[in-house]
């Protein structure tokens, strides 16, 4: 129990990792999980690519190009230290995405306690000629050890050409503070900015590779990169998210797709991720 302690405060540790720094790690680092084991096998670098229903979570101006009806769903064993599920809609200029993650039963030095908390995402963007324009909104609950919300926008831009994608997305532009009992923390304003290269040299056959930087007007700028190829309905990525080497695939059956992720890291047990996607 000690061990698995040790792991899940170094975890919380690691999703206060944001743009600039504060006092606390921001607590409300769940939205900095993936809810696409597609996105996260390609180092989460989604923001220019953002061409599924996961664009709900990544860049909302992509639900603009999206033109059916989707559900997807992940699970995953984070750092082998706690459970974290996501379940997220998408249709043509809206979706909505719901994260939970729960430490399970933990033993301190004292008594037993856990952590559990929640976000809720709405998103809608569209799209004017190869310029989209979007928002996420995101809210936060905890609701274990303490129970606290807080909510923030993000607007955001996508341009799309026939082979270059460019994204931005502006985190935490506008929030509204989580205030706990002994501190009130802030939400980070953190940009996005990515860019992707597509092609298509035939029907069911292309390549995408992605390149995204996080806070790269700040003091701990970070990048991200990823690569995909697909032939039909198989896929293969690999990628970069900034801590370690992402690997990815996919197998898909008309209308249902089923995603793999593989995340490395240094001092945490590697996560793998998995989810499943049906298209309307």
């Amino acid at each position: 129990m000690r061990k698995k302690l040790c792991v899940f405060m170094l975890m919380i540790s690691l999703l206060g990792v944001v743009g600039f720094a504060s006092g606390y790690g921001h607590v409300a680092g769940i939205f900095d999980l993936s809810t696409s084991a597609r996105a996260a096998g390609m180092g989460g670098a989604f923001v220019a690519l953002a061409d599924d229903e996961s664009a709900v979570f990544y860049n909302p101006a992509g639900l603009g190009w999206i033109n059916n009806i989707s559900l997807s769903s992940l699970f995953a064993r984070q750092f082998d230290a706690v459970n974290y599920a996501s379940l997220q809609f998408a249709l043509p200029y809206f979706g909505a995405a719901i994260l939970y993650i729960d430490s399970g039963p933990i033993e301190g030095n004292e008594d037993t306690f856990s952590y559990t908390s929640g976000g809720g995402i709405v998103s809608t963007g569209f799209n004017i000629g190869p310029v989209g324009i979007g928002g996420r909104f995101k809210v936060y609950r905890a609701t274990s050890p303490n129970d606290v919300t807080g909510w923030a926008f993000d607007p955001a831009l996508l341009v799309v050409t026939d082979l270059v994608r460019v994204g931005l997305l502006v985190e935490n532009a506008y929030s509204e503070p989580i205030v706990f009992p002994s501190h009130t923390e802030e939400w980070t304003p953190l940009m996005r900015i990515g860019i992707a290269l597509t092609l298509a040299p035939s029907s069911g056959v292309g390549v995408n590779a992605t390149v995204e930087g996080v806070g790269l007007f700040s003091g701990s700028p970070r990048l991200y990169a990823g690569f995909e190829t697909y032939v039909d309905g198989l896929a293969a990525r690999v990628g970069y998210d900034g801590d370690g080497a992402t690997f990815g695939l996919s197998v898909r059956f008309s209308s249902f797709q089923i995603d793999w992720a593989y995340i490395t890291r240094g001092a945490f047990p590697d996560t793998h991720r998995v989810s499943l996607e049906f298209h309307f």
